[in-house]
């Protein structure tokens, strides 16, 4: 319940701050400059789908998990998406899916410009990995309440920058607020590569085999089939030493994404 009463109010606040821009919305990276990059791979940009526009989006990741996300963006300024999965989603026996849904809102505040980058304020409740029932998380916390800010720069190609700070309501091990950054660098029209790093401050207080003052260092390679499709191949947790927990949910795993974009 409590969750749900902050999301209905980000929502609310979203939609005004969505309301009062008259601006033409700008890029936040990637290699078409008609598709803004929603992700870099899993932390967010200041990026939103085009009035009207819906992306579908499924994450395969280890575990055999599987998540599946929707989103349309309702005005100039606004999106909204939802999201849903589980592990053992592919493979043998019983699933464990995630206990509830994942909402997810976005709304730009400012346009990029020659001198200052597009910045967007958001909520995302979709944490990644297993969710942990006795912590009452996900082995990697959600966003919560986030601002992000986004620059683009043509060099060889575009290059963006991401830099943002977020609140997670997944706290009961660690409330602080946390920092994320990454990069996206777009080759030949067609390809990404990208990579991300949230320093995970909310997330070194708790359990050992957590954040462990290191961090979640992710990357991907996306290709863009055209401005419709793109698949993306991800690594995720590049810097988890050896030691693993004995759940052994946390260490270097691959991934695989598939999207769909389009328009209503």
């Amino acid at each position: 319940m409590k969750t749900t009463i902050l999301a209905i109010t980000a929502v609310l606040a979203l939609c005004m701050a969505a309301g009062a821009q008259t601006q033409n919305p700008q890029t936040a990276g990637g290699a078409a400059q008609s598709i803004q990059p929603r992700n870099i791979v899993d932390l967010p940009t200041a990026g939103l789908p085009v009035r009207g526009g819906i992306y579908v989006e499924s994450d395969i990741y280890s575990h055999g998990g599987v998540l599946v996300s929707l989103g349309v963006g309702f005005a100039r300024y606004f999106s909204f998406g939802i999201s849903y999965g589980g592990l053992g989603v592919i493979g043998s026996g019983d699933p464990d899916m995630n206990p509830e849904p994942g909402v997810h809102l976005k709304a730009r505040l400012i346009d990029e410009s020659f001198a200052l980058p597009a910045v967007a304020i958001g909520f995302d409740s979709q944490g990644r990995g297993a969710f942990l029932d006795e912590e009452d998380r996900y082995l990697v916390k959600s966003r919560g309440i986030y601002a992000v800010a986004s620059k683009n720069w043509d060099l060889l190609g575009a290059l963006s920058l991401h830099g943002g700070i977020s609140y997670s309501l997944e706290k009961e091990d660690d409330s602080d607020p946390t920092l994320f950054l990454g990069a996206i660098k777009s080759f030949s029209g067609f390809l990404d590569i990208t990579a991300e790093y949230d320093f995970a401050l909310n997330d070194n207080e708790g359990d050992e085999f957590f954040a462990e003052n290191r961090g979640f260092l992710n990357a991907s390679v996306v290709w863009h089939v055209n401005e419709t499709f793109s698949i993306g191949l991800e690594v995720r947790d590049i810097i988890t030493e050896d030691k693993v927990d004995v759940e052994d949910l946390r260490k270097w795993n691959r991934g695989l994404s598939i999207e769909y974009r389009g328009i209503l």
